[in-house]
């Protein structure tokens, strides 16, 4: 019997921080991840999976200076973060966990292997688009597995199950929308940036000259005009044309995180929780907006870009916190 009780205490306590901790570090690999591209140093460290031929937790420390701190820092940090993965996997199994929680958490250990043999690839394959966007994909789709792991751990959830009486259901399609937005917007902010198209319109709020681009010669002509005097390299029409979509991208989001809130304030609910999401979510959307401006104004400084990156995965965890409050707390889940 004090076996189950000191089970029962480890699972409400351990499990429930290491869950939080994988996504707050899930975050940090986001972050890192950006920056090696934003340095554009990801073949800085040649080979796979070694570095420099080392086992990667015996590489020098003084060795790692320049490009090799962001990319071997990089390393690191996702094999921490695949290591929490595999120990938080089988802690939910060996504690006796719910079904779906144990389906959801091995399947997140699946995730962070096929993405770090993806991020192994971006190197053995020398940066491909296609391996790379796929590699930065997953890194978002992981995140999202790990906010649902974490939430199905908490708290809140397991009083949702006892006390809650109210239905959300009014907001459930706003927040798939805003979700599902978000989601495609991080998709074509890693297709822009792996097709070197950050500053395949370099001006901002204007469209290269333009208010509403017309994606000829002569819009192509006047941006390689622009980047000529900036020093830029030149740039295609179809770099034009993705680095656009990413802004059509971004004032759909903030469209929809408008209607979202509207909705919320509409509705009249009691949860504050809601309420506050709903805050931080419009606060983490100014402050991205702010961001995707700096980044054309400083001509794509590396941090700027980089916390860009960043806040886009937070508005993404968030949105998805937003989800899994507003569905229904089932005891099956």
């Amino acid at each position: 019997m004090g076996e189950i009780s000191y089970s029962d205490q480890f699972a409400t306590v351990w499990v429930r921080r290491l869950s939080k901790l994988l996504v707050i570090s899930t975050l940090l690999l986001i972050f890192t991840g950006a920056l090696v591209k934003s340095h554009e140093v990801g073949l800085s460290v040649p080979d796979w999976p070694t570095s420099y031929g080392y086992q990667m937790f015996a590489f020098p420390l003084s060795d790692m200076i320049g490009g090799i701190f962001y990319e071997h820092g990089h390393r690191m940090i996702a094999t921490m973060v695949g290591l929490m993965t595999l120990i938080l996997a089988f802690t939910i199994y060996y504690t006796g966990q719910r079904l779906w929680l144990i389906r959801t958490a091995f399947f997140a250990l699946c995730l962070v292997v096929i993405q770090g043999l993806f991020g192994g690839l971006t190197v053995l394959l020398f940066l491909p688009t296609p391996v790379s966007v796929i590699h930065a994909l997953l890194a978002q789709t992981f995140l999202m597995v790990t906010v649902l792991i974490a939430y199905g751990l908490s708290n809140e959830r397991a009083n949702r199950i006892l006390n809650e009486r109210t239905d959300y259901k009014v907001l459930r399609f706003p927040t798939y929308l805003v979700t599902s937005l978000v989601y495609i917007q991080l998709i074509i902010g890693a297709l822009m940036r792996h097709t070197q198209s950050g500053l395949a319109i370099p001006d901002f709020p204007l469209s290269g000259g333009y208010i509403i681009p017309t994606f000829n010669q002569e819009m192509l002509n006047t941006i390689q005009s622009m980047q000529f005097e900036s020093g830029l390299p030149f740039v295609t029409l179809s770099q034009i044309i993705i680095h656009y979509f990413h802004r059509i991208g971004a004032l759909a989001v903030a469209i929809s995180i408008g209607w979202l809130t509207w909705k919320i304030i509409q509705s009249k609910i009691s949860n504050e929780r809601i309420y506050r999401l709903a805050g931080f979510l419009i606060t983490l959307l100014i402050i991205q907006i702010t961001l995707g401006a700096f980044t054309i104004w400083s001509v794509k400084e590396p941090f700027i870009t980089s916390i860009h990156v960043f806040n886009g995965a937070v508005i993404l965890g968030v949105s998805t916190l937003l989800i899994l409050r507003v569905s229904p707390a089932k005891v099956s889940w």
